[in-house]
């Protein structure tokens, strides 16, 4: 999934300056340590996907075009792997990855408009079965136990969320309501991150925690790794990214409009205010616990987004030149002197 220590890549010298940089409040000394950007390699026939997920082990996987087809390609080694999608699907879409190397994602055929959610390991492609009565399935993550977390719906329109055991056996069904309305992420100890109404709750085993935006009027969790939870909060007339070490209060990350993802040591990738267009996002951000960093460019490429926090203290996600909801090439950015 997401994460394993930052530290062991800096040098001793720049170790000592992080730890200064630690002791005091953010941005007071003015420093922003850079993630470096490599351009993976796309396979022959890639167009342009999206990085989602990764092992943690320095390996990647995501959804991108290949020969016109929207499918699974994984990172292994430094290079892409097509991983296809499943049997009588036209597309795929991966969502997350665990440390085992396991995949989940939605598998989607277009002539009956049905889905199927997926997981994916060396054997192959596996189909999760769904409850009775519930259809259209979504992938959202899978944690490190190998727990699967999605969408559903039926005719209503009314909405569930899904969550498979990882030793197998039907989903616990979670109806939606007011604190269960719509399902963001899951923690590797079983609590699901949900949006409810203005809010965020957490879930798990059926009780229920509210997620305070105190001291905000307004704030939504996005991601969850090991009880920490990150997103947005509304700040002094605009949204500011917003960290939760525990439910009760929130505190700002500096620079930030939005994070959206946090691995299992606190390292936080997030987005950036766009200062054309308030209402889409800006370019690649990120904090070490409330520390900020600075994602750097790659090459000439305009538009760029940091959307896993990996647990090798990576960061992964796109860059275009094009517009940003279609992707692009896939990047890698990674904490250096």
């Amino acid at each position: 999934m997401r994460s394993k220590s930052w530290a062991r890549a800096l040098a001793p010298a720049v170790a000592v300056l992080a730890a200064v940089t630690l002791a005091q409040p953010a941005g007071a000394l003015g420093i922003r340590l850079p993630w470096r950007p490599t351009v993976l390699p796309l396979p022959a026939g890639g167009g342009n996907g999206f990085l989602t997920g990764s092992n943690g082990k320095g390996e990647y996987t995501g959804t991108f075009a290949v020969n016109g087809v929207q499918q699974v390609v994984s990172w292994r080694n430094g290079q892409p792997v097509v991983r296809g999608l499943p049997s009588g699907y036209e597309r795929a879409d991966a969502v997350d990855e665990n440390a085992s190397g396991v995949v989940v994602g939605t598998a989607h055929d277009d002539e009956t408009q049905n889905s199927s959610v997926f997981v994916l390991d060396p054997t192959g492609f596996h189909l999760k079965e769904n409850p009775a009565g519930w259809e259209h399935p979504y992938g959202v993550a899978i944690n490190a136990r190998g727990d699967v977390l999605a969408r559903a719906v039926r005719t209503g329109p009314y909405f569930a969320t899904l969550l498979w055991p990882a030793g197998g056996g039907a989903p616990t069904v979670i109806p939606s309501g007011n604190d269960t309305y719509y399902a963001r992420d899951l923690d590797d100890d079983g609590t699901i991150l949900f949006d409810s109404g203005p809010g965020s709750t957490l879930w798990k085993n059926g009780v229920i925690r509210q997620l305070s935006p105190s001291p905000a009027v307004s704030a939504q969790g996005l991601a969850i790794r090991n009880g920490v939870v990150v997103g947005r909060r509304f700040w002094g007339g605009a949204e500011q990214a917003a960290r939760w070490s525990t439910p009760d209060s929130t505190v700002g990350l500096e620079g930030g409009a939005s994070a959206i993802s946090v691995n299992q040591v606190g390292l936080t990738a997030g987005l950036l205010p766009n200062p054309s267009n308030a209402s889409w996002p800006g370019n690649a951000t990120a904090w070490r616990g409330t520390v900020p960093g600075a994602v750097q460019r790659p090459g000439t490429y305009t538009q760029f987004q940091a959307s896993l926090a990996a647990d090798d203290g990576s960061l992964a996600g796109f860059a275009t030149n094009g517009s940003e909801s279609d992707g692009g090439v896939p990047v890698v950015w990674h904490l250096t002197p």
